[in-house]
């Protein structure tokens, strides 16, 4: 079967209904689903935007709940900001190896927008805890892989920030998965609520471009 970059793939048989919408969507923004995605925030640019993401003040609380029991189990725990660019892609050293065959790696860019139907971009659109499961990718590359992801939101005024993921064999989606990431996201929300934290309050020395701007941004072009 031939594919094409606005038509999505048809070979996987009935889908649920959060897949096939993103399909649909990934369909309209006539993306490839044997593409790469892009390396959003080069080196320097990610080493700054890590140290004044929000997301940053959580780390230690994500690494104690699901990155120290990984290591050795071939899944893998990502931490990306609100626009789905990963910012840490932490856990089994095989795991890591692999995944940079699809450039799931610190940097790039894995919003909906961008490789369609993944369980962090799609929790980002849809602002809920999301499993996709193998071939309910989109993209060919990552249809080995399972993932469950759910959204990390501002204390203070609930919007998103960010989001946390499992990425994995089928393990990543079971069902014992998305409760263990809805468990761990809250744990980052009360950790936030605790420090005092204000998003729009955290402003970046530098950011991504250059730019002194809030953590804030206007999404990527």
């Amino acid at each position: 079967m031939t594919l094409t970059a606005s038509r999505p793939p048809r070979d996987v048989g009935p889908q649920r209904r959060v897949v096939r919408d993103s399909w649909d969507r990934a369909s309209r923004h006539r993306l490839d689903p044997d593409g790469l995605p892009r390396l959003e925030l080069p080196e320097d640019d990610l080493d700054v935007w890590r140290r004044d993401h929000p997301l940053a003040l959580a780390l230690p609380v994500v690494r104690r709940l699901l990155t120290d029991d990984v290591s050795g189990s071939g899944l893998l725990v990502a931490l990306g900001d609100e626009h789905g660019r990963l910012l840490w892609v932490e856990g089994d050293h095989a795991a890591r190896r692999r995944a940079e065959d699809m450039l799931f790696v610190a940097g790039a860019g894995w919003s909906e927008s961008r490789v369609g139907t993944s369980a962090p971009g799609t929790a980002l659109v849809l602002d809920r805890g999301v499993q996709i499961r193998g071939d309910e990718h989109w993209n060919h590359r990552v249809r080995a892989w399972s993932c469950t992801a759910v959204p990390v939101h501002d204390p203070v005024d609930g919007h998103v920030i960010g989001v946390v993921d499992i990425t994995g064999d089928e393990r990543a989606a079971g069902s014992l998965t998305l409760p263990l990431v809805t468990a761990t996201v809250a744990a980052v929300e009360a950790h936030l609520a605790l420090l005092g934290f204000a998003a729009v309050d955290r402003v970046p020395t530098r950011t991504p471009g250059g730019r002194s701007d809030p953590v804030r941004t206007p999404p990527p072009a």
